[in-house]
Protein backbone atom coordinates (compact mmCIF):
# COMPACT_ATOMS: atom_id res chain seq x y z
CA UNK A 1 0.00 0.00 0.00
CA UNK A 2 3.04 2.27 -0.18
CA UNK A 3 1.72 3.73 -3.45
CA UNK A 4 -1.21 5.29 -1.55
CA UNK A 5 1.15 7.20 0.74
CA UNK A 6 3.23 8.31 -2.24
CA UNK A 7 0.13 9.49 -4.11
CA UNK A 8 -1.08 11.49 -1.11
CA UNK A 9 2.32 13.12 -0.71
CA UNK A 10 2.37 14.07 -4.37
CA UNK A 11 -1.14 15.54 -4.43
CA UNK A 12 -0.66 17.44 -1.17
CA UNK A 13 2.66 18.84 -2.36
CA UNK A 14 1.16 19.83 -5.70
CA UNK A 15 -1.61 21.77 -3.92
CA UNK A 16 0.79 23.40 -1.44
CA UNK A 17 3.16 24.59 -4.17
CA UNK A 18 0.59 25.30 -6.87
CA UNK A 19 -1.67 27.42 -4.67
CA UNK A 20 1.05 28.87 -2.43
CA UNK A 21 -0.44 27.52 0.78
CA UNK A 22 2.48 27.24 3.21
CA UNK A 23 5.46 29.51 3.79
CA UNK A 24 8.55 28.94 5.96
CA UNK A 25 7.88 29.82 9.58
CA UNK A 26 4.10 29.58 9.36
CA UNK A 27 2.19 28.66 12.48
CA UNK A 28 -0.85 26.76 11.27
CA UNK A 29 -3.99 25.91 13.21
CA UNK A 30 -5.42 22.70 11.76
CA UNK A 31 -9.18 22.51 12.35
CA UNK A 32 -9.81 18.90 13.41
CA UNK A 33 -13.44 17.81 13.63
CA UNK A 34 -12.57 14.16 14.18
CA UNK A 35 -13.76 13.14 10.73
CA UNK A 36 -11.53 11.29 8.29
CA UNK A 37 -10.59 14.37 6.23
CA UNK A 38 -9.36 16.48 9.13
CA UNK A 39 -7.44 13.64 10.78
CA UNK A 40 -5.74 12.84 7.48
CA UNK A 41 -4.90 16.51 6.88
CA UNK A 42 -3.23 16.76 10.28
CA UNK A 43 -1.26 13.56 9.66
CA UNK A 44 -0.17 14.61 6.15
CA UNK A 45 0.97 18.09 7.22
CA UNK A 46 3.10 16.65 9.99
CA UNK A 47 4.47 13.88 7.77
CA UNK A 48 5.42 16.52 5.19
CA UNK A 49 7.59 18.31 7.75
CA UNK A 50 9.91 15.31 7.79
CA UNK A 51 10.54 15.50 4.04
CA UNK A 52 10.73 19.17 3.06
CA UNK A 53 13.47 21.73 3.72
CA UNK A 54 11.13 24.27 5.30
CA UNK A 55 9.80 24.45 8.83
CA UNK A 56 6.34 25.35 10.10
CA UNK A 57 4.42 24.77 13.33
CA UNK A 58 1.14 22.88 13.66
CA UNK A 59 -1.56 23.25 16.31
CA UNK A 60 -4.52 20.87 16.26
CA UNK A 61 -7.69 22.82 17.06
CA UNK A 62 -10.99 21.11 17.88
CA UNK A 63 -14.36 22.69 18.65
CA UNK A 64 -16.58 20.39 20.71
CA UNK A 65 -20.17 21.37 19.84
CA UNK A 66 -21.75 20.01 23.03
CA UNK A 67 -23.36 16.84 21.69
CA UNK A 68 -23.20 13.46 23.40
CA UNK A 69 -21.12 11.43 23.14
CA UNK A 70 -18.43 14.09 23.36
CA UNK A 71 -15.94 14.37 20.51
CA UNK A 72 -13.37 16.06 22.75
CA UNK A 73 -12.25 13.06 24.82
CA UNK A 74 -11.23 10.67 22.02
CA UNK A 75 -9.52 13.45 20.08
CA UNK A 76 -7.60 14.66 23.13
CA UNK A 77 -6.39 11.11 23.69
CA UNK A 78 -5.24 10.93 20.05
CA UNK A 79 -3.47 14.31 20.16
CA UNK A 80 -1.63 13.36 23.34
CA UNK A 81 -0.65 9.91 22.12
CA UNK A 82 0.71 11.35 18.86
CA UNK A 83 2.47 14.28 20.52
CA UNK A 84 0.51 17.04 18.77
CA UNK A 85 0.27 20.51 20.21
CA UNK A 86 -3.47 21.01 20.54
CA UNK A 87 -6.29 23.17 21.82
CA UNK A 88 -9.86 22.02 22.49
CA UNK A 89 -12.76 24.45 22.77
CA UNK A 90 -15.79 23.09 24.59
CA UNK A 91 -18.99 24.85 23.49
CA UNK A 92 -22.73 24.36 23.23
CA UNK A 93 -22.96 25.70 19.68
CA UNK A 94 -24.51 22.53 18.31
CA UNK A 95 -27.14 22.38 21.03
CA UNK A 96 -28.04 26.05 20.54
CA UNK A 97 -28.28 25.61 16.78
CA UNK A 98 -30.75 22.75 17.25
CA UNK A 99 -32.85 24.54 19.85
CA UNK A 100 -36.60 25.10 19.21
CA UNK A 101 -35.89 28.73 18.32
CA UNK A 102 -33.66 27.73 15.41
CA UNK A 103 -35.27 24.68 13.79
CA UNK A 104 -35.17 26.09 10.25
CA UNK A 105 -31.43 26.09 9.56
CA UNK A 106 -29.32 24.63 12.39
CA UNK A 107 -26.33 23.87 10.15
CA UNK A 108 -25.88 27.50 9.07
CA UNK A 109 -25.78 28.88 12.61
CA UNK A 110 -23.59 26.09 13.95
CA UNK A 111 -21.07 26.38 11.11
CA UNK A 112 -20.89 30.16 11.42
CA UNK A 113 -20.24 30.08 15.17
CA UNK A 114 -17.74 27.23 14.86
CA UNK A 115 -15.83 29.07 12.16
CA UNK A 116 -15.74 32.28 14.20
CA UNK A 117 -14.43 30.37 17.23
CA UNK A 118 -11.69 28.75 15.13
CA UNK A 119 -10.61 32.11 13.75
CA UNK A 120 -10.54 33.74 17.20
CA UNK A 121 -8.58 30.92 18.79
CA UNK A 122 -6.13 30.69 15.89
CA UNK A 123 -5.30 34.37 16.20
CA UNK A 124 -5.04 34.10 19.99
CA UNK A 125 -2.47 31.30 19.55
CA UNK A 126 -0.43 33.38 17.12
CA UNK A 127 -1.37 31.37 14.04
CA UNK A 128 -1.19 33.14 10.70
CA UNK A 129 -3.06 30.35 8.88
CA UNK A 130 -5.98 28.01 9.46
CA UNK A 131 -5.97 24.71 7.56
CA UNK A 132 -9.42 23.33 6.72
CA UNK A 133 -9.91 19.78 5.47
CA UNK A 134 -12.13 20.32 2.43
CA UNK A 135 -11.29 17.67 -0.15
CA UNK A 136 -11.78 17.84 -3.91
CA UNK A 137 -15.34 16.52 -3.68
CA UNK A 138 -16.20 19.29 -1.19
CA UNK A 139 -15.03 21.85 -3.74
CA UNK A 140 -17.23 20.34 -6.43
CA UNK A 141 -20.27 19.87 -4.19
CA UNK A 142 -20.10 23.45 -2.90
CA UNK A 143 -19.97 24.66 -6.50
CA UNK A 144 -23.21 22.80 -7.29
CA UNK A 145 -24.87 23.90 -4.04
CA UNK A 146 -24.23 27.55 -4.90
CA UNK A 147 -25.62 27.11 -8.41
CA UNK A 148 -28.72 25.15 -7.40
CA UNK A 149 -29.60 26.88 -4.13
CA UNK A 150 -27.73 30.19 -4.23
CA UNK A 151 -28.26 31.15 -7.89
CA UNK A 152 -24.59 32.04 -8.30
CA UNK A 153 -21.53 30.50 -9.87
CA UNK A 154 -19.22 30.27 -6.87
CA UNK A 155 -17.41 27.78 -4.71
CA UNK A 156 -14.55 27.59 -2.23
CA UNK A 157 -10.91 28.34 -2.95
CA UNK A 158 -7.64 26.71 -1.83
CA UNK A 159 -6.33 29.94 -0.27
CA UNK A 160 -8.43 32.79 1.15
CA UNK A 161 -7.40 35.85 3.17
CA UNK A 162 -9.41 37.34 6.04
CA UNK A 163 -9.10 40.43 8.22
CA UNK A 164 -6.91 42.33 5.80
CA UNK A 165 -4.60 39.36 5.29
CA UNK A 166 -3.79 38.83 8.98
CA UNK A 167 -5.33 35.36 8.79
CA UNK A 168 -5.28 33.04 5.78
CA UNK A 169 -7.44 29.94 5.32
CA UNK A 170 -5.79 27.14 3.37
CA UNK A 171 -7.29 23.92 2.02
CA UNK A 172 -4.38 21.55 1.26
CA UNK A 173 -6.64 18.58 0.33
CA UNK A 174 -7.99 20.43 -2.72
CA UNK A 175 -6.58 17.86 -5.16
CA UNK A 176 -7.46 14.74 -3.14
CA UNK A 177 -10.91 13.21 -3.66
CA UNK A 178 -12.92 11.54 -0.91
CA UNK A 179 -12.31 8.00 -2.15
CA UNK A 180 -8.54 8.49 -1.88
CA UNK A 181 -9.07 9.91 1.60
CA UNK A 182 -11.02 6.80 2.60
CA UNK A 183 -8.29 4.47 1.35
CA UNK A 184 -5.53 6.42 3.08
CA UNK A 185 -7.38 6.64 6.40
CA UNK A 186 -7.99 2.89 6.39
CA UNK A 187 -4.33 2.28 5.53
CA UNK A 188 -3.13 4.45 8.41
CA UNK A 189 -5.76 3.25 10.86
CA UNK A 190 -6.62 6.77 11.96
CA UNK A 191 -9.20 6.87 14.80
CA UNK A 192 -12.15 8.55 13.09
CA UNK A 193 -14.68 9.95 15.57
CA UNK A 194 -18.37 9.42 14.78
CA UNK A 195 -20.31 12.63 14.19
CA UNK A 196 -22.97 12.91 16.94
CA UNK A 197 -24.83 15.80 15.28
CA UNK A 198 -28.53 14.92 14.72
CA UNK A 199 -28.47 16.76 11.37
CA UNK A 200 -25.51 14.81 9.98
CA UNK A 201 -26.29 13.34 6.57
CA UNK A 202 -29.63 15.13 6.21
CA UNK A 203 -28.90 18.11 4.00
CA UNK A 204 -28.63 19.34 0.42
CA UNK A 205 -24.95 18.40 0.25
CA UNK A 206 -25.80 14.74 0.77
CA UNK A 207 -28.29 14.78 -2.11
CA UNK A 208 -25.83 16.48 -4.44
CA UNK A 209 -23.06 14.07 -3.42
CA UNK A 210 -25.22 11.06 -4.26
CA UNK A 211 -26.13 12.56 -7.62
CA UNK A 212 -22.48 13.32 -8.47
CA UNK A 213 -21.25 9.88 -7.43
CA UNK A 214 -23.71 8.28 -9.81
CA UNK A 215 -22.08 10.32 -12.57
CA UNK A 216 -18.58 9.42 -11.39
CA UNK A 217 -19.43 5.74 -11.55
CA UNK A 218 -20.63 6.14 -15.14
CA UNK A 219 -17.46 7.95 -16.28
CA UNK A 220 -14.33 8.25 -14.14
CA UNK A 221 -13.24 11.42 -15.96
CA UNK A 222 -16.23 13.48 -14.83
CA UNK A 223 -14.91 14.41 -11.37
CA UNK A 224 -11.65 15.77 -12.79
CA UNK A 225 -13.45 17.53 -15.64
CA UNK A 226 -15.75 19.39 -13.23
CA UNK A 227 -12.87 20.43 -10.97
CA UNK A 228 -10.87 21.61 -13.99
CA UNK A 229 -13.89 23.51 -15.39
CA UNK A 230 -14.25 25.58 -12.21
CA UNK A 231 -10.98 27.36 -12.95
CA UNK A 232 -11.43 27.49 -16.74
CA UNK A 233 -14.46 29.73 -17.24
CA UNK A 234 -15.27 31.02 -20.72
CA UNK A 235 -17.30 34.16 -20.03
CA UNK A 236 -17.81 34.74 -23.74
CA UNK A 237 -20.22 31.83 -23.79
CA UNK A 238 -22.18 32.74 -20.66
CA UNK A 239 -25.09 35.19 -20.53
CA UNK A 240 -24.26 38.64 -19.10
CA UNK A 241 -25.66 39.62 -15.69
Amino acid sequence: MAYIVQEMRKLLGKAVHGYGLIDPGDRIAVAVSGGKDSLLLLWLLRERLRRVPISYDLVALHVDLGFEPSTAEPLEAFFRAEGFTYRILRTDYGLQAHSPENRENPCFLCARRRRAAIFREAQAMGCSKVALAHNQDDFIETFFINILYGAQTAGIVPRQSFFGGSLVVIRPLALIDSQKVDRMVRHLGLPVVANPCPSAGRNARTEIREFLFRLYRSNRKIRGNIFHAMSHVNLEYLPPP
